[in-house]
């Protein structure tokens, strides 16, 4: 290793230390944490009821929720360890909006956790892309970062598998069906052997109602991918609570 690296990696650890403030309330800690105490204790995990399939937070644990009972067929399982709400929505809004991509690091150890617990075994991880003029407006894709991230800790390849071909309106604003309107022809899958006969691990930021998961999955499952899970930062909990 070269002095000028050694004194890159000494710089940024020094001066881009993004645990001696608190990633959720600034507050200063200087502690091997990402988190004050008080935004540590209120964290809004998702450890409670889930719908079994998508993840999401329901009143009562079920194994399909009204959401993705019947709907999504091609996704085999997905969990997040957040719900999404304040200040994990707050910090992925700051990821996306205001460039505060250094706040990803501070999930990275919760998604890992969550792939072991649910006993994922996958072959490579693919992340949803954007379009090039997406992805140069902002600068970079939170979903790569996380999931190169998760492929330092897991020691499971990134594969460049999915590509995006077209803009889509900001899935945010639409109801399930208008998103699935929204996504067709939006993805394309660029290589069928590096997914043939395999387990894939999708990663992403947010599932809302998991119509991208699905859609990623469809492509992945018709270029012969054996199992598809997922891995997210956080979800929306289901809105009729069932």
């Amino acid at each position: 290793m070269s002095f000028l690296t050694k004194a890159k990696g000494f710089l940024k650890k020094v001066f881009f230390n993004t645990k001696w403030r608190c990633n959720a309330c600034g507050k200063e800690i200087f502690e091997d944490s990402f988190f004050c105490k008080d935004c540590l204790d209120n964290l809004p995990l998702n450890n409670q009821a889930i719908c079994n399939h998508c993840g999401r937070h329901i009143k009562v644990s079920t194994d399909y929720c009204t959401t993705c009972k019947n709907y999504l067929t091609d996704l085999d399982c997905s969990r997040s360890p957040f719900i999404y709400s304040e200040p994990i929505s707050k910090m992925i809004k700051k990821v996306k909006y205001n460039q505060k991509k250094y706040l990803l690091d501070a999930f990275t150890d919760y998604l890992v956790n969550e792939y072991y617990k649910n006993y994922f075994n996958s072959d490579a991880i693919v992340y949803i892309p954007m379009t090039e003029k997406a992805k140069k407006k902002r600068g970079y894709n939170q979903s790569e970062i996380l999931a190169k991230n998760i492929s330092k800790k897991i020691n499971v390849e990134v594969i460049d598998a999915i590509e995006k071909v077209k803009d889509t309106t900001r899935q945010a604003k639409l109801n399930r069906n208008e998103r699935l309107l929204n996504l067709q022809g939006a993805f394309k899958l660029k290589n069928k052997k590096i997914v043939k006969d395999k387990s894939i691990l999708i990663v992403d930021d947010v599932t809302t109602t998991g119509s991208t998961l699905e859609a990623v999955s469809k492509l992945l499952k018709k270029g012969g991918a054996k199992i598809v899970n997922a891995l997210t930062v956080a979800s929306v909990p289901n809105k009729s609570g069932y």
